[in-house]
């Protein structure tokens, strides 16, 4: 168990029961796929989660709640790791995650959490590096979750072990630092940018766009997400909204380390840009 300080104050009352983080992650694969039906997801989770809501005791203990979801969720589901595919798009959307049962960290911790919650137990999501893991907050402290790795709780030393394999830099800063519960904001971001890494590798650079677009559009003061959709306009012959782009990015960070190449780029953008008219 973790030391109880670890703060959940990003993750407050209103957001925690909003139905708002599951909403925008059954939309997400309209993009890909505009015949999905998002309100069908939110149909589904929802008819389960009052099926598990029925069989709590009143006086369940947090324990026994949360044995009760990990039947419900691995067993009666029948939800798992998708580790022989893991890298499909498929496994970012909500609709085929339900539909297959399978899923990657973060979708599969997004319906854990919804039908946890509904068990009564406080569940929150935690944007660790490289693994997406789900917290639950206790009077006594914190148990971190491993959803994908099949409910298992982690333990402070593994923890350490994973934070050290995912991002060596970080590991002699505090462990709590990475444990904190994410906002919704924070979580939809991580699974459109998981969605931008699978396009952009397999270079579907339209679909790519749709992503980022997303991106911009949920953190309009992310400097990096301009440049890369600047880049994904150059690359599909769109200059002028390139260097929109391009312009955002410079006034964002006007003295990062690349200013001076995007910079360049831009007074090369504006040119291709100019003989279009």
């Amino acid at each position: 168990m973790i030391e109880a300080d670890v703060s959940s104050a990003s993750l407050g009352c209103r957001e925690r029961h909003s139905p708002t983080l599951l909403t925008a992650a059954a939309r997400v694969p309209l993009y890909a796929d505009p015949g999905c039906n998002p309100q069908r997801v939110l149909d589904q989770v929802h008819s389960w989660a009052a099926r598990l809501r029925a069989r709590v005791a009143p006086d369940a203990s947090p324990l026994a709640r949360l044995r009760l979801l990990n039947h419900f969720f691995f067993v009666e589901l029948g939800f798992c790791a998708a580790r022989a595919d893991y890298s499909s798009a498929d496994n970012s959307f909500l609709h085929r995650v339900i539909k297959r049962r399978r899923g990657i960290p973060i979708t599969l911790a997004l319906l854990y959490i919804e039908l946890g919650r509904a068990a009564g137990l406080r569940l929150a999501g935690v944007v660790f590096p490289g693994h997406f893991l789900v917290r639950l907050s206790l009077n006594a402290g914190t148990v971190i979750i491993d959803v994908f790795g099949g409910g298992v709780s982690l333990a402070e030393d593994e923890l350490r072990e994973r934070l050290r394999a995912a991002l060596p830099e970080a590991s002699h800063r505090p462990l709590a630092r990475y444990l904190r519960a994410a906002s919704e904001r924070e979580i939809l971001a991580r699974l459109l940018r998981n969605l931008k890494a699978i396009h952009w590798h397999a270079q579907q650079w339209p679909a790519a766009l749709e992503v980022v677009d997303r991106l911009v559009a949920l953190l309009p003061e992310a400097a990096h997400e301009r440049l890369d959709r600047a880049w994904l306009y150059e690359r599909l012959e769109c200059p002028r909204a390139a260097v929109a782009d391009l312009a955002a990015y410079l006034s964002l960070c006007p003295s990062g380390r690349e200013t001076a190449q995007v910079r360049q780029r831009l007074a090369v953008l504006r040119q291709a840009a100019s003989r279009l008219n």
